[in-house]
């Protein structure tokens, strides 16, 4: 078990992170000046869905579904299911809207870092 601790430490306080920056896009307190760059939220997308794919891909230790004889990272899904979830409750909230292009985002940037969790090494320590 603590072999892992340290991703699973990691997951949790970028959770937090990833739950502050969700919730300050609902209360519209997150800085306009970040609008000047373009594509922002598309780049954001992209890095902050893939960071979390990666760090709970490493959290649950690499678990895989097995589904019709295909193993599948379980991390991704689970990650996935939460990006189309904030995306239809953007649909239904007046001032955000859900868009195409950002699940898109989500989706490009789930596969590129959990790829990259699987070629992260877990280094297992001795217990004493």
């Amino acid at each position: 078990m603590k072999s892992h601790r340290f991703w699973i430490i990691a997951f949790w306080f970028y959770l937090g992170i990833l739950l502050a920056i969700s919730i300050s896009a609902y209360l519209r307190v997150i800085p306009t000046e970040i609008a000047r760059f373009p594509y922002y939220d598309t780049v954001l997308h992209f890095v902050l869905l893939g960071i979390a794919a990666y760090l709970s891909h490493l959290a649950l230790n690499k678990r895989q579904l097995h589904i019709l004889g295909t193993a599948l990272p379980l991390a991704p899904f689970i990650v996935f299911f939460f990006c189309i979830l904030d995306e239809i409750i953007q649909k239904f909230t007046p001032h955000r809207s859900a868009d195409i292009v950002d699940l898109i985002a989500d989706v490009c940037g789930i596969i590129v870092f959990t790829y990259l969790a699987e070629r992260t090494s877990i280094r297992k320590t001795s217990q004493f």
